[in-house]
Parts: C-alpha cells; sequence; structure tokens
C-alpha cells in the first residue's frame, strides 16, 4: 500500500511543480506590471493597423506550415508509413493545441492519435516526444547561432559551446561509432538538416509575428528581437505552463528594458491571440469535429525472392538487406547513415527510368538519398540518361557452364593447379550439413587471418544461411580444410563464401569451383557467377589486395562484366562510396530470423556426388 501511495506521489510531483512554477512566475509578472494601466494597454493594441495584423497572420501561417514539416521529417525518419499530406495536417494540429493547452508531450499525443489511424498510442506517444525532443535541441541551437551571429557579448561563450556540443553530437549521430548505442532513432545528417530548416522557419517566422505586432514607434530591431524571443520560447517550454505564461514575458521585460512596459505588454497579448488563441481553437475544432480517417491498406507484399534474376538476392535471408516493392517492380536494398541503396536491378522485368523514380520516393520517405550498387551497364546507361552520375566500381568474373571446358590454353594454369591438389589427395565433396562444427572452426580460422568477415552486400558466415546454398567441402584425409558456398537462383550461381584454414594444398580453391562449374553444367545452369572484384587501372590493381582474388578468377578464363556505382549527383556519389565501404568492413550482429513473407524455392535434387581430379579436358569424373 505505501509503495502504491509513493507511486502516486510520485506521478504527481512534476504536474505539481510545474503548477508551482508557473503560478510563482505569474506572481512576479503580476507585481512587475501592477504599475501599467490597462487602459493604456488596451488603446495601443486599438492602435495596430490592419497591416500589421496581417503580417502577423502569414507569419503565423508560415509558422505552422514550419510545424508541419518537422513532423513531416520526424515520420520519415520513425518509418511511420504516414503520408506527408496526413502528418502536415496532424502535425499542425498538434502543435497548435499543445502550444496553448501545456504538457505538450501528452496533448500532441493524444491529437495525433485522434487524426492518425494508422498510429497505436504508444507510436503517437513516441512520435509526440520526438517532436518535442527535437524542437528543444533545435531551439538550443538556432538561439545559440542567434547569440554568436548577433555578437551577443555577455551570452556569446555560451552559444559557442552549445554549438560546439550540438556539433560533436550531430558527428556522432552520423558516423555512429561501435561504443555508441544503436538504436533506430538516432537520426541521420539529413534528418537533422531539414528538421533544422523547418525549425528555423517555424522561428523566425513566429519572431517575425510578434515584431509586426509592436505599437509604432516601439518595435526593437527585429535582429535584436529574434535572440530575445528563442530565449523567452526555452525559458516558457522548460516552465511547463501552458503557452509558456510568464515565464516568456519576464525574459522579454529583462531583456528589451528600452521598449516600454505597456507596448511590450500590448504586443505580447495581440501575438498570444494571433499564435496561441486561434490556432487552438481551429486545431481543436479540426480534431474533434473532422471524421476519423480509417486505417489505410499498408504497402503490397513484395515479389517472391525467387523470382529475382540475381542469385545473390539470397543475401536478403542474412538480415542486413530487404526487398523493397515499387508499383510493378521489386529491388534488394540496404540502407546506411544517409542512403538507401539498391542492389543489382530491378525484378521482373528490364529496368527502367521509373525504376529510378520510385527508388528516389523510397529514399524520400525515409530521410536518405537513393543508389544503385553493383548494377548492370544497361541499367547505368539508364541512370546516365535520367541525369545521375555513375561509376564503374567492379568487374564480374561469369561463366558459362554448358559451354565450360578445360582443354586450350586459356585454362593451362588451372589445370596445373588442379594436378597439384590431386597430388595433395584433396577431394571434394557436395555436403548437406551446415552445422558441421569443423565449418566453423575453418571459417573462425579465415577471419582472424583476414581480419573479419564482410557484411552488407557479402555473405557471412551462417549454418541458417549457408543450409539455403549449395555447399562444396574439400577433404584432405577425412579432414575438411576448405569450404566454398553457391547462392542458387532459376539460372545462375553466384559464388558467396570461399574459406579455409591456415594450412591449404595450392590448388583446393580451384577444385571447390570446379566441382559447382560441373553440377551446374549438368544441371543446365546457363550463368555461374565468380563474383566480383574492385576494377582498378591496371598499374594499381597488381598491387592492391584484391590483385590475387582476380588472379584466382581469371585462371576460369571467365566473361568479365562492367558493375557501377550510381547516384543523383557526384556528392551523392561520393557519399555512397564512403558509407557502402564503411558498412562492408564494419557490419553489424547477423540476425538469425528469415525475414517475414520470403520464400525460396530449393535448388533441383542432385544426388551427393564426390569429385577426383584428371588432367584432360574431361575435368572431372563422377565416382559412382
Amino acid at each position: 500500500m505505501a509503495a502504491k501511495v509513493k507511486g502516486f506521489a510520485g506521478r504527481l510531483a512534476r504536474p505539481a511543480l510545474t503548477v508551482a512554477a508557473g503560478g510563482g512566475l505569474l506572481w512576479l509578472l503580476a507585481s512587475r506590471l501592477d504599475h501599467i494601466d490597462p487602459q493604456a494597454v488596451r488603446d495601443l493594441l486599438f492602435s495596430l493597423a490592419p497591416q500589421q495584423w496581417a503580417l502577423a497572420l502569414l507569419a503565423v501561417a508560415a509558422s505552422f506550415i514550419a510545424v508541419g514539416g518537422q513532423e513531416r521529417t520526424l515520420h520519415r525518419h520513425l518509418g511511420t508509413g504516414i503520408s506527408g499530406a496526413q502528418a502536415f495536417a496532424a502535425g499542425m494540429a498538434s502543435g497548435a493545441v499543445s502550444q496553448a493547452a501545456g504538457f505538450g508531450p501528452l496533448t500532441g499525443a493524444l491529437i495525433r492519435w485522434r487524426l492518425l489511424p494508422d498510429l497505436t498510442l504508444w507510436q503517437a506517444t513516441r512520435l509526440s516526444a520526438a517532436m518535442t525532443v527535437g524542437f528543444l535541441s533545435a531551439l538550443a541551437v538556432l538561439a545559440s547561432t542567434a547569440l554568436v551571429a548577433f555578437h551577443a557579448t555577455r551570452y556569446e561563450a555560451l552559444g559557442w559551446a552549445i554549438l560546439g556540443a550540438a556539433a560533436g553530437l550531430g558527428v556522432l549521430s552520423t558516423l555512429r561509432p561501435r561504443w555508441l548505442p544503436k538504436p533506430a532513432v538516432w537520426p541521420n545528417g539529413l534528418t537533422i538538416a531539414a528538421f533544422l530548416g523547418w525549425a528555423a522557419l517555424d522561428l523566425a517566422a513566429l519572431t517575425l509575428a510578434l515584431w509586426a505586432l509592436f505599437p509604432a514607434p516601439h518595435a526593437p530591431a527585429f535582429s535584436a528581437l529574434l535572440p530575445v524571443v528563442l530565449l523567452a520560447l526555452g525559458a516558457g517550454l522548460a516552465s511547463g505552463a501552458p503557452a509558456g505564461v510568464g515565464a516568456f514575458e519576464m525574459v522579454l521585460i529583462f531583456f528589451l528594458p528600452a521598449v516600454p512596459e505597456a507596448a511590450l505588454m500590448a504586443a505580447v497579448v495581440a501575438w498570444r491571440a494571433c499564435f496561441y488563441a486561434l490556432p487552438a481553437l481551429l486545431g481543436m475544432g479540426w480534431a474533434a469535429l473532422s471524421p476519423r480517417p480509417p486505417a489505410t491498406a499498408r504497402s503490397l507484399p513484395p515479389h517472391p525472392a525467387q523470382h529475382a534474376t540475381r542469385a545473390e538476392t539470397a543475401l536478403l535471408h542474412q538480415g542486413d538487406l530487404a526487398l523493397a516493392r515499387t508499383a510493378a517492380q521489386t529491388c534488394l536494398t540496404g540502407t546506411t547513415a544517409h542512403l538507401l541503396v539498391a542492389f543489382f536491378e530491378p525484378f521482373p522485368g528490364p529496368p527502367e527510368g521509373a525504376s529510378l523514380a520510385a527508388l528516389s520516393t523510397l529514399a524520400r520517405a525515409q530521410n536518405r538519398r537513393p543508389a544503385l550498387y553493383k548494377t548492370d551497364a544497361r541499367l547505368a546507361a539508364t541512370a546516365r540518361r535520367a541525369g545521375w552520375r555513375t561509376l564503374r566500381i567492379a568487374a564480374e568474373a561469369v561463366l558459362h557452364p554448358p559451354a565450360f571446358d578445360l582443354a586450350g590454353h586459356a585454362h593451362a594454369t588451372l589445370r596445373r593447379k588442379l594436378r597439384k591438389a590431386r597430388q595433395a589427395g584433396v577431394s571434394v565433396t557436395r555436403s548437406h550439413d551446415p552445422h558441421c562444427p569443423q565449418l566453423s572452426s575453418l571459417n573462425t580460422a579465415w577471419s582472424r587471418s583476414h581480419k573479419g568477415e564482410r557484411g552488407f552486400s557479402m555473405g557471412r558466415f551462417s549454418p541458417d544461411h549457408i543450409a539455403r546454398q549449395r555447399l562444396y567441402v574439400a577433404c584432405r584425409a577425412g579432414e575438411p580444410i576448405a569450404f566454398a558456398t553457391f547462392h542458387c537462383a532459376a539460372r545462375e550461381w553466384t559464388l558467396d563464401l570461399m574459406r579455409h584454414g591456415t594450412s591449404l594444398p595450392d590448388g583446393t580453391m580451384q577444385a571447390l569451383v570446379l566441382a559447382a562449374v560441373e553440377d551446374a553444367r549438368r544441371l543446365g545452369i546457363p550463368r555461374l557467377s565468380l563474383a566480383a572484384v574492385p576494377d582498378l587501372p591496371a598499374w594499381l590493381a597488381r598491387m592492391a589486395p584484391s590483385a590475387g582474388l582476380r588472379r584466382f578468377k581469371q585462371g576460369f578464363a571467365p566473361r568479365w562484366e562492367g558493375r557501377y556505382l550510381a547516384a543523383p549527383s557526384f556528392g551523392t556519389l561520393a557519399l555512397a562510396g564512403a558509407e557502402i565501404t564503411a558498412a562492408i568492413h564494419r557490419p553489424p550482429a547477423l540476425k538469425a530470423a528469415q525475414p517475414a513473407g520470403v520464400q525460396r524455392i530449393p535448388p533441383a535434387h542432385d544426388d551427393d556426388a564426390e569429385y577426383e581430379f584428371a588432367t584432360v579436358p574431361a575435368s572431372w569424373q563422377r565416382k559412382g
């Protein structure tokens, strides 16, 4: 019982403190203004010209449009799926009511919940809290900027300190170092910039509204009024009183001693009527009288993954990536701090300019910029015609298994490698046991020697993921020494993982790949990709860390196909290069669960096979 009483008292403490603080401020204000003649304030109010009222109302309208823009920015950041028009309307209505009624997070949440049926009460509360925190943060940054810009010497040092702290937090939020908590609520730079822009418009407009309502000739300079209003708003919000009454006026009186108090109070009364009372009435009327709209249907489910032409679309199952659905097509996408990255080409159907427009719309809905990664020459050309910037970044090694033959000069090195592997007693077997502990040990040894696994667009070791692939294991004296896996689609296989221990006979990895090539030829698979390597100038390629991997793939005499990075501008292209590189080298922990709604067609049934080496063109002979 005592605990319940204590909890109830704790819940009442903050409202009680708010009421006490507001009452104290109102008492101080009343005692400060007790000498003012109310008749003088009323006369000054009636002296305001119609054009002053008109300018103030236009500024108030601009301010609430900016509030709607802030709301839309947060909806995009939090991924609510609410359309821009709905977000604008709900943001303006909730802002109008909550700023006048006080207790902004609570009243704002209730108004949003009433107007947006797609949101739960918890989501509306979370959004309302984010709006409050975002606005207070923006107010602190913009007030500090005003103090610095207008050389408010007594407070300029404080302004610089706040701006420095905000810049540091912005950098951390954008770079997201490993030690920083990783909740999805961290905003990226685009979100911060958009929110600050809308907040700057909001604050400038409401200051303009107040400035327009000062009786002539008592209006201070706008540049002098702006930082004072920003500080007064912060004090009013901190007090928690409805409309910041008391705290707001006290700050204005303290920082504007040259303005007669009667004129100041007349301007504040007129401003509160325009900025608080009128919008609050309209907002409450809109929330109370407008019919509650029905919940909208969610987006269509994605095309099943097996419709993809690229086998690498199976990277979806590792949890880092997702399928994004447009009106007619689906593409594999991943996100970085500032980018929505589409991989390969959309499916089904040929790439079209509409795909780029849809990708841009999807990115904008997340406060991100669009980019294409590892796309083919055809889609890259489409992007160039649409005004995008493209860069060839990789070359993919592609084989045609039905026509593959070891005979000829092009495969001389490969035949030599296979002969060495056979002499070392290496055998290759198709395996169906991805949970074999030796595979994990091989992956651990490989990761240790290669400074960890890569992610994002590259596969990582996971038995659940390997169970969806074709797995080939190389053994020596009955012990696994290496393995390779392949993504499988209806008409394409793609090399994914290649793992081995510290001691590896020469030619072992070539033997693993060739086993898959022979199986693909027997099953009629027309395309087998050995995956891509960075496409570097010849003089640099020989010194790059990927030079050995390129030589390995060149031993199969593949056809090299260009792969491209594309983005709407040079700046976004450079950003994409930096953020995708970081995502590959610093992947998050693997997610074990398979994404919902994704289906998979298993590869065609194939009997277990073991292979032995030969030096004749029929490179593999199947045992048994």
